[in-house]
């Protein structure tokens, strides 16, 4: 009789709303660790937000950061996540946001870009990526097949922001 454990493990890989996208995405040789090397501005929510994304239109809940990137891009991060990837600066801005820095010891991403038009289902809503766009992962699911937090990074931005690490 399996274990717990490798039943959950099973039903997850089965689960995926994301699998076939996963499933062509771990076939290829191109998922590469990368990291953020830009700074984001931040602001905290009081309450619950529709915003509209480059990916798409999400639900952000009240105590999630609103994330601002310097080329104006927004995207909702729990507050834990935020903590775990930027530095607070003290640095604020007139209309409330706070100033980050990526952490220097943030584990980053693994990422892949995807040739075609793709789509991806996220806790906070679906996200539809262009040609050459980034799925991305957290790095510490780097040998996991089907995480449950994937997204997407406009092809731009990713390679505006980011940068591969190389061990």
């Amino acid at each position: 009789m399996a274990s717990l454990d490798t039943e959950q493990a099973a039903a997850t890989m089965t689960d995926s709303p994301n699998k076939v996208l996963l499933d062509e995405a771990n076939e290829l040789p191109h998922w590469f660790h990368a990291r953020k090397t830009r700074p984001i501005w931040a602001r905290e929510l009081e309450s619950e937000q529709q915003i509209q994304t480059l990916e798409g239109m999400e639900t952000v809940q009240a105590g999630h950061y609103l994330c601002r990137g310097e080329a104006g891009d927004i995207w909702p991060q729990a507050k834990e996540q935020l903590g775990k990837r930027y530095s607070p600066t003290d640095e604020i801005s007139p209309d409330g946001w706070r100033n980050y820095v990526p952490r220097s010891d943030a584990e980053g991403v693994m990422a892949i870009p995807i040739d075609h038009s793709f789509g991806v289902q996220t806790s906070w809503g679906q996200l539809i990526g262009k040609p050459s766009d980034f799925l991305v992962k957290n790095f510490h699911d780097r040998d996991v097949p089907y995480p449950d937090d994937v997204w997407i990074v406009d092809q731009k931005l990713f390679c505006e922001t980011y940068e591969r690490v190389t061990n």
